[in-house]
């Protein structure tokens, strides 16, 4: 079987690391072609070459996510510009499973004539549909991450055979020298971090990942903790975002005990890895994150906010200390319980490990065949 595997390939992508992981795992087991994405709106012409060249294979799988093709305001959208030009089974990974509602931010919209507009926009049903369903529901195989990213599917009209639950994986982790002593004092001293306790939050800085509730938590934490803000922004526009983040620190004088790192490459991810004591994934919202799968590979004690997503990781291997989403008190109180009891920090970490193992890669890809073949049957059909 020859896949074509529609995806961005950039360095600082989420969606893209997925999937260079998934399509090295895959290439065990069919051909792979990877073709690049580029990302925003682009011409007729652009997405005839590009199905022609998806076309040749014997199935195309689609990476989405809405800012792909445009973003989802009317008009703005290219998505069916190339989806009505595909012809092969198709199989379409939805990375976010938002309504159109949640994605225009309905409900938390305080401006009287913005909300009016976002209302009425809701009331044209075709356009609604073209976010909310149809890119999931159309002739083909759809795989999202979490139980709650399927039922949201199925309630806006998506066929319950159609829509199958494949967690992201779990990757192998760097481990030899970068985790090493040596390597750890001397991150340590390249970012100032002394002796002290250290709890992280990895992967790229966004207003979702609960920063602003750590900065709240982290006074009620031993005072040797320090809060490693471990990554940097993704792209040029979300700098003000840190910049915001940064004044906070200062504003609750926190600067002596939060350190930003920027950008980390994959062997100082493992570094810092082995310096922390504690990984916070204290999300307000989202559908998955690498700030999750990357601790699970390393085996680390983890405190998470019980999302729908981190909740479900709980229910298949028991390997996370939740607590509810957005509170700081009871964030604080599930760090406070973990650095005072390194035996349940240790239970923390093997389990970790054994989610790792049931869900490696490989595991994702072999699964995530079993779906291409579903594709192709219902292709023929």
């Amino acid at each position: 079987m020859k896949v074509a595997m529609l995806t961005t390939t950039g360095d600082r992508c989420g969606i893209a690391a997925y999937s260079r992981a998934l399509v090295a795992a895959l290439r065990e087991f069919v051909e792979v072609e990877v073709e690049p994405i580029q990302v925003g709106k682009q011409s007729v012409e652009h997405y005839q070459q590009q199905a022609d060249r998806l076309n040749r294979a014997d199935l195309v799988h689609v990476q989405h996510e809405h800012s792909f093709w445009g973003g989802v305001l009317p008009n703005q959208s290219a998505f069916w510009n190339l989806r009505y030009l595909i012809r092969k089974p198709f199989v379409i990974t939805a990375h976010t499973t938002y309504s159109l509602a949640e994605l225009l931010k309905v409900k938390q919209e305080r401006r009287p004539l913005q909300r009016l507009a976002k209302e009425i926009l809701l009331r044209r049903r075709a356009y609604r549909d073209s976010v909310d369903i149809a890119p999931f529901a159309t002739k083909g195989e759809c795989i999202v991450h979490t139980e709650g990213g399927r039922a949201a599917l199925l309630a806006r009209g998506a066929p319950a055979s159609h829509v199958h639950v494949v967690p992201a994986g779990v990757p192998e982790p760097l481990n030899g020298s970068l985790s090493g002593a040596e390597a750890v004092a001397r991150l340590r001293e390249r970012f100032g971090l002394g002796e002290r306790r250290i709890v992280s939050l990895f992967g790229y800085i966004a207003p979702n990942k609960g920063y602003e509730l750590m900065l709240e938590a982290l006074p009620h934490l031993p005072l040797e903790t320090l809060f490693l803000i471990a990554g940097g922004v993704r792209v040029a526009h979300e700098e003000a975002y840190a910049d915001s983040l940064r004044t906070q620190i200062a504003g609750r004088g926190l600067t002596d005990r939060v350190v930003i790192t920027g950008y980390l490459s994959e062997e100082e991810v493992a570094t810092a890895m082995a310096a922390s004591e504690i990984v916070a994934v204290p999300h307000t919202f989202a559908t998955g994150s690498y700030s999750v799968t990357i601790p699970l590979s390393y085996g680390k004690p983890i405190v998470a906010s019980d999302l729908d997503c981190f909740a479900e990781i709980q229910a298949r291997v028991p390997c996370l200390r939740l607590f509810p989403a957005g509170d700081a008190a009871r964030c604080a109180e599930a760090l406070n319980a973990l650095l005072a009891d390194p035996d349940a920090q240790r239970r923390l970490s093997e389990r970790a490990r054994e989610y790792a193992r049931s869900h490696s890669w490989r595991e994702i890809a072999r699964r995530t065949v079993e779906i291409y073949e579903l594709a192709i049957q219902g292709h023929r059909a």
